[in-house]
């Protein structure tokens, strides 16, 4: 059949950040909804143009969706409904936007709204785990909860047969009666589900993060697979005017539309993540994306757009299909999957994928006997290196070795240029790959060997100084410094005897090169003092109630063992461990101590960030991050998500649930220098993940409202390492170059921090960091 040529109409400018979510609303509007903060009423002007008529403001975060409420008897004229990442909910009046309605009764970001299908009813759903059914006329309670999914629910929507179908980023659907009761829960999805979309009065379909399309009857049978796209799924819309039709957009920057089960065609936006994809009802396609642009498109020749915007968006397009065919190591980066892949187990011993982390392609080889990806490397670009280097993940270095650590497992690669200290670049070594620290004379003197130095570099001061610290370097053996607080004799405020407190945050450097940017390897909070932690777990264990029963002597030993880096374990400590994490919050913090530890061993990791526990863990974590918790809670609480990056469970488990990791980082108020300097690691450890992502803009906003909060310099130096590394790897730099230069505070800090000439080393790194980003804005 013929295929109509769909093309550009109308590209609509207003939004200052990712517009998240579209709508339509009555007589062809356009409702959008951003991170900015913001929704808006876009009215047809013309043949094909439109215009921001109405912009709807009050929410405290980002605006994650918005839909149109038809007329009811409470709002004859109708609502524009919003939800955000500040947990609400708002309804606004259609034409001048002020608001009528606040509904406060999500725990977590809300994460969709829809109507219902009865007059003034409205459907939520959220991170919280939960959907809501809520009344216009009485907003105050929802007049129904759907609870049952282990992770946020993304999508809700009432099918024909007046039941409810929700889908979750727990891989799966359900469907609900209307009294709240569980019908069936569907599976066949392999990742999270993320839009719902009713298909008829008898089916529906949902799409997925695992790029495939689903339709299902309103009983729960699955009718059809559709395939099209190549990477995560975010939305899809029926299409009124096409039979059997509708439209799927997502993160491989395009629109795909389908008739009849075929995908009949592909529209390519030069982004890299089209979030959000709905039609009018004259069939024209309308996307929210990245770039914070809206664009309509169109299939009737007298809407298309004048010749010169077609040119520019084609040329665009051509542009960003370029640099997603950017090769290394003989691999198109668009074409490799993502760290998500590592989630499934391989199907043989020694079988091998590879895969896109940022700009770089790493290998993995499925252990069958321990039933792991095990990374064995990086696939190496194809750039050559200047005569007498060798290239290694991008960078140019003198040497780099290969280190034999035991028999039988690869060569672990050492990187070093001649004009670093060997123990400097050794101790590095050392934490990257999680080595035991009396490893660290052994390694430097391999450098010393091997690259056959006749004397060791120096500093300007003619004693080389540690990057992290701005200290000499440290030998073992040589006495250790006192770390805050030493020999103050704090009094416990629970029991008034000696202080227990958790390890000082300052045992953890951030892991940077000589130029402070970009971060590449994240940190962890590994100091601890395991004998003062089961001294306080025996005296807690003694004197808990609540209808909690106390331990053991030998169980609260083994349980203090987690923390320990190599340690033996069992499964049943680790249940205990999850079971202890259950105590009341006034004496939770030595558990909490003991949790942060443990996570750093990979496979206690993969147990506690499982996809059964995991989410609702993450998720009470959260709840220990809110400004009226006991500080411990709050510091400790950020230190077990720091030191979930050390293995890929945890990791993925943060960055899934990262906008709410950082709304809660932005409500924090009164934060004490180590709580300052574990909110810094962890957005740090963001920043290395995700800053070459989309969202990378919203992170520099947070990290940007930290640095105007903290007084700690270690914690603001971490911070403007975050910072850094987003600024020069992040695909919207020029983004965030604005928010540094327009946010008066900090960048009159930077300026003044980047003149500072001082001897103290803390300052020193502080100034060097800030020149740094100074010359990148």
């Amino acid at each position: 059949m013929a295929v109509p040529d769909y093309k550009l109409s109308a590209v609509l400018s207003g939004h200052s950040m990712d517009v998240r979510c579209v709508a339509t609303t009555k007589e062809f509007c356009i409702l959008s909804a951003s991170r900015d903060r913001t929704a808006k009423l876009w009215h047809p002007e013309g043949v094909k143009d439109f215009v921001n008529v109405v912009t709807y403001k009050g929410h405290k975060n980002f605006v994650s969706c918005v839909c149109w409420l038809p007329p009811c008897e409470a709002y004859p004229e109708g609502l524009v409904i919003t939800g955000s990442n500040d947990n609400c909910i708002l309804g606004y009046n259609l034409q001048d936007g002020s608001i009528q309605i606040t509904i406060e009764g999500h725990e977590n970001a809300v994460c969709s709204v829809a109507p219902g299908r009865d007059f003034g009813v409205i459907l939520s759903s959220s991170w919280d785990s939960t959907a809501k059914v809520w009344n216009v006329s009485n907003p105050r309670a929802a007049l129904l909860t759907l609870k049952g999914h282990q992770a946020a629910v993304w999508a809700v929507v009432e099918l024909g047969n007046s039941t409810y179908a929700t889908a979750s980023a727990d891989k799966t659907i359900k469907l609900w009666k209307k009294n709240g009761e569980l019908i069936i829960t569907l599976t066949g999805h392999t990742d999270c589900v993320r839009g719902l979309a009713v298909a008829s009065s008898e089916s529906f379909l949902s799409c997925s993060n695992d790029a495939s399309i689903r339709m299902w009857s309103n009983m729960g049978h699955c009718l059809n697979t559709f395939y099209g796209h190549s990477n995560y799924i975010y939305s899809i819309s029926l299409n009124p005017v096409v039979s059997n039709g509708f439209a799927t957009s997502g993160e491989d920057g395009s629109v795909r539309l389908w008739s009849g089960g075929d995908c009949v065609r592909e529209i390519k936006l030069p982004v890299h993540s089209v979030w959000s994809v709905t039609c009018l009802d004259n069939g024209d396609i309308v996307t929210g994306s990245s770039d914070g642009l809206i664009r309509v498109f169109t299939k009737d020749p007298a809407r298309y757009a004048d010749e010169a915007t077609l040119k520019q968006f084609e040329d665009d397009v051509e542009k960003m299909q370029a640099a997603s065919q950017q090769e290394i190591g003989g691999f198109k980066l668009s074409e490799l999957p993502g760290p998500e892949v590592l989630l499934e187990p391989g199907k043989s011993d020694g079988q091998t994928k590879l895969v896109r982390r940022g700009t770089n392609v790493k290998c993995y080889s499925w252990s069958a006997a321990e039933n792991t990806w095990n990374e064995i490397g990086d696939v190496m670009g194809a750039n050559p290196a200047s005569e007498g280097k060798t290239m290694y993940q991008g960078k140019e270095y003198d040497f780099v070795f290969n280190v034999d650590i035991k028999d039988g497992a690869p060569p672990i690669k050492l990187p070093y240029n001649k004009n670093e200290d060997p123990w400097v670049a050794a101790q590095a070594f050392i934490h990257k790959n999680n080595l035991p620290q009396v490893y660290l004379d052994q390694v430097a003197n391999f450098i010393v060997t091997n690259a056959k130095l006749d004397s060791l570099p120096a500093s300007s001061n003619g004693s080389f100084a540690d990057p992290f610290t701005g200290e000499s370097r440290y030998v073992p053996g040589s006495g250790t410094a006192a770390g805050p607080g030493a020999g103050a004799g704090g009094r416990d405020p629970f029991t008034g005897a000696g202080a227990y407190t958790p390890a000082p945050a300052h045992a953890a450097q951030p892991n940077t090169d000589n130029s402070l940017i970009p971060h590449d390897s994240y940190i962890r909070f590994d100091q601890a003092n395991l004998k003062a932690i089961h001294e306080k777990l025996k005296e807690f264990n003694s004197k808990i109630g609540d209808g909690l029963s106390p331990v053991t002597d030998v169980q609260l030993e083994n349980i203090v063992k987690l923390g320990e880096m190599n340690s033996a374990y069992d499964v049943e400590t680790v249940a205990l461990l999850k079971k202890m994490l259950e105590w009341p919050k006034e004496i939770l913090f030595p558990v909490l101590d003991v949790t942060r530890l443990a996570v750093r061993n990979k496979e206690i990791n993969g147990q506690i960030f499982d996809t059964s526990y995991g989410p609702s863990f993450v998720k009470y974590l959260l709840t220990l991050l809110k400004p009226d918790n006991l500080p411990a809670n709050i510091m400790l609480s950020m230190r077990i998500l720091v030191n979930a990056f050390s293995d890929l469970p945890g990791e993925m488990l943060v960055l899934a649930a990262r906008e709410s990791v950082m709304h809660s980082i932005i409500c924090l108020t009164q934060l004490n220098n180590n709580a300052q300097i574990a909110a810094a690691s962890l957005l740090l450890n963001l920043s290395v993940a995700l800053a070459q992502q989309p969202d990378s803009v919203d992170l520099a906003e947070c990290v940007i409202q930290l640095l105007n909060k903290i007084t700690d310099n270690e914690a603001y130096f971490r911070g403007l390492v975050a910072l850094g590394t987003l600024l020069a790897e992040s695909p919207n730099k020029l983004q965030i170059q604005t928010k540094i230069v327009s946010n008066t505070q900090l960048n009159n800090r930077l300026k003044r921090d980047s003149a500072t000439n001082t001897v103290d080393g803390n300052l020193r790194k502080i100034s060097t960091c800030s020149q740094q980003i100074v010359r990148l804005l």
